[in-house]
């Protein structure tokens, strides 16, 4: 008899942002390649659930007096994360005791965090894909927020105070690791083992992403594109920045919506760019984004603060060679020189003169930025959302026989 897998999230959606995408991907995926897979989510997510995702096999965890106190009580909002891991996973055990002959495999997708505390089940535990411990580059910690300086202080104590006081992470029986080793170093500061530990990529890529033509390049094409929620730590100003480092022919198109709108426009003002950056907002549909993509020579994303990059991952998919920092997320993602560019982080300055020459290189040369586009698809096919959920199928499942063969 095949496992059941009861996956825990505690969003499920395609409106609430990338965990929460990422966990109804998980989720979708393991439909197709299991026959026996329930999803448990907060009750929030009913209406979009049940409505127009149409969703089978989902469970829904209720707000209780306690839940709704924390909310109120903003201080005590981050309780909120270990409320919902505890309820969820009484009630994973509650249908884990529907089919007692059957191995039941309890799985949290999300938080993706490496701090979070989770409640764990009396069944086989896996956590992930677990990312995190990332935090803006030293020269940028004047922007960071209170509450962001405050998390990166305390990351690394509180994981060892999560060792002194034997946190139930180091319970887990598999954690899926996906933000390398700066993640790893936080779960082994929290006690958790080295051997319970896989490396995988964090997210997926849609195959009909894959299944699009390529973007094909050839000659010259100074024209380059950034899309995405418009927020600091995406680094749409060093961008900006970057094109008064260049040839004069080179073009900058600005996708997206966000509260560094209106002072990237002021920028753009301020250096007398207006004629080589447009705002485009967003597309009404995703496949006029698509679309629009194959004019372009490449995608220019300098995050400072992204654990994955799942735009970096589409662009890729696409045929668009990547510019990004040599930092977080995309660090994992692409292969400097080979299938896009890495700029190492340091002054906003030196980033934005390192954006712009590599925006030069590959707008002269077509030949390279085939090739480029070649290696990024290449990169993405092992992305390919079936190839990885059966791939982390395959190392649960290696993982449990171990575990089931220790105990006999």
């Amino acid at each position: 008899m095949p496992p059941r897998y009861i996956l825990i999230a505690p969003n499920v959606s395609e409106q609430m942002g990338g965990e929460a995408a990422k966990a109804l991907q998980i989720f979708r995926e393991l439909q197709k390649a299991s026959p026996d897979v329930v999803q448990i989510t907060h009750a929030r997510n009913r209406n979009e659930v049940d409505g127009r995702l149409k969703l089978k096999n989902v469970r829904f965890v209720d707000d209780t007096p306690v839940s709704l106190f924390l909310w109120r009580v903003k201080p005590l909002r981050l309780l909120l994360d270990p409320w919902f891991s505890w309820k969820a996973v009484r009630l994973a055990e509650r249908l884990a005791a529907e089919t007692p002959a059957q191995e039941s495999i309890v799985w949290q997708t999300e938080p993706n965090s490496p701090v979070a505390p989770r409640a764990m089940s009396k069944h086989f535990n896996v956590l992930g894909p677990i990312n995190g411990n990332i935090y803006y580059p030293a020269e940028f910690r004047d922007r960071e927020s209170s509450l962001a300086r405050v998390r990166r202080v305390t990351h690394m104590p509180l994981q060892r105070l999560q060792r002194v006081f034997r946190s139930t992470l180091r319970r887990a029986d598999l954690i899926l690791v996906a933000g390398g080793d700066r993640t790893k170093q936080s779960l082994l500061a929290a006690g958790c083992s080295d051997r319970r530990m896989l490396d995988v990529p964090d997210c997926g890529v849609d195959e009909s992403l894959l299944e699009r033509p390529r973007v094909a390049h050839a000659g010259r094409n100074p024209r380059f594109v950034h899309f995405g929620r418009l927020v600091f730590h995406k680094g749409t100003a060093l961008i900006i920045r970057a094109l008064t480092k260049t040839q004069p022919d080179i073009r900058l198109d600005i996708v997206g919506r966000g509260p560094e709108l209106e002072p990237c426009k002021a920028l753009v003002a301020e250096l007398g760019l207006q004629e080589r950056v447009r705002f485009l907002d967003w597309y009404p549909a995703r496949e006029d984004l698509l679309a629009s993509l194959s004019g372009y020579r490449g995608l220019v994303l300098p995050s400072l603060e992204d654990a994955n990059g799942m735009v970096v991952q589409e662009g890729m998919a696409l045929g668009l060679p990547p510019i990004c920092l040599d930092w977080g997320g995309p660090q994992l993602l692409i292969e400097h020189g080979v299938s896009g560019y890495l700029v190492p982080t340091g002054t906003p300055d030196a980033i934005a003169a390192g954006l712009g020459k590599h925006m030069d290189a590959l707008a002269a040369d077509g030949e390279m930025a085939d090739r480029m586009s070649i290696a990024a698809r290449s990169q993405a096919q092992v992305w390919r959302w079936p190839t990885l959920t059966v791939d982390w199928m395959d190392k649960i499942g290696a993982r449990l026989t171990a575990l089931q063969a220790a105990r006999r």
